[in-house]
């Protein structure tokens, strides 16, 4: 098991919470270098097509992690741009063969330059030892991804943040799923079991989500009866926030959840490995917030939100 204990569990003490934030910021950083004619997705794709062409769609997609619908919506918008050719596989005519345009390197090789100044800014808190630290725990966590071998993304921690945090975020989706809830659900009981009784202005700033985000989240976790919200009394337009019976037993299933999944990124780094990736992991989100905030973003709630007069998830 980690080291940490169950019961005052942090979510700052979990890798997995750290990488949310960090991929957060790292994204931020990654759409505002490559402007508003590409996506960050399109990169890898490019790349991956640059490393292995000709490569089929269906590679290219094991090796994103991606279904056959959303990597042929990439590889539709690469095509259309002009950046990659697609031809059936001679070698399977079922599949398509994957090529790079000259256009396509050419704005390949800008989207890396303009990422470069990303990975800059991100890791700005860094040194270059840390850097290459965070780089290489990273890796470590994803040893059986073969994307991390690939010039121009197993290098770049944005990636490799990105990476990791789309494996943890899966493999802690599939375990609270028996549960019935959700890693943002997982973050929000966390927070509320500190820091009640509490308002939903005061939740929404300790986990780093607008106000209206938290309202719509709050109802969901109140409808389940997880949560209770009650008029304050000193203050009647505000709400008093707490955890349920039902919401504290949930959260202790949670956390148990949470401790298995650390005592995996234990085991792959090592005690003191993990400290010092979750240690460098916040030295980038608290450079980013310092400067612009790095507030996290959550999948929108499952059922809609009531339409209450609000009082107002981490990965």
């Amino acid at each position: 098991m980690a080291t940490v204990a169950g019961r005052g569990l942090a979510l700052q003490q979990l890798t997995g919470y750290l990488l949310r934030r960090a991929y957060v910021v790292c994204r931020a950083q990654a759409e505002a270098c490559i402007g508003e004619d590409s996506t960050v997705g399109e990169v890898p794709v490019l790349t991956l097509v640059r490393d292995d062409e000709p490569i089929s769609q269906r590679r290219l997609g094991e090796l994103l992690g991606l279904n056959r619908t959303t990597t042929s919506k990439l590889v539709d918008t690469v095509e259309a741009k002009g950046w990659v050719v697609r031809d059936r596989d001679p070698r399977d005519r079922r599949s398509y063969a994957l090529r790079l345009t000259r256009q396509g390197r050419e704005s390949l090789e800008a989207l890396h330059r303009s990422l470069d100044g990303g990975e800059a800014r991100l890791t700005r808190s860094l040194t270059p030892q840390e850097h290459s630290r965070l780089a290489e725990e990273l890796r470590a966590l994803l040893t059986d991804d073969a994307t991390t071998s690939i010039a121009g993304l197993g290098s770049r921690c944005g990636y490799l943040i990105a990476r990791a945090h789309r494996r943890m975020f899966r493999q802690a989706s599939c375990a609270l799923a028996p549960l019935g809830l959700s890693p943002r659900d997982f973050g929000i009981l966390s927070a509320l079991s500190a820091a009640q009784p509490c308002s939903q202005q005061q939740l929404s700033a300790i986990i780093g989500i607008s106000a209206p985000a938290m309202l719509a989240f709050v109802d969901e976790l109140e409808s389940s009866g997880l949560v209770s919200r009650r008029r304050n009394s000193a203050d009647r337009r505000a709400y008093d926030l707490t955890l349920t019976e039902t919401g504290a037993a949930k959260l202790a299933a949670c956390r148990r959840v949470a401790l298995d999944i650390q005592a995996g990124v234990v085991q792959a780094l090592g005690r003191e490995g993990d400290e010092d990736l979750r240690r460098l992991l916040s030295k980038v989100i608290g450079a980013a917030s310092d400067v612009e905030g790095s507030a996290v973003r959550w999948p929108k709630p499952r059922r809609p939100a009531s339409v209450e007069t609000p009082v107002a998830r981490s990965s």
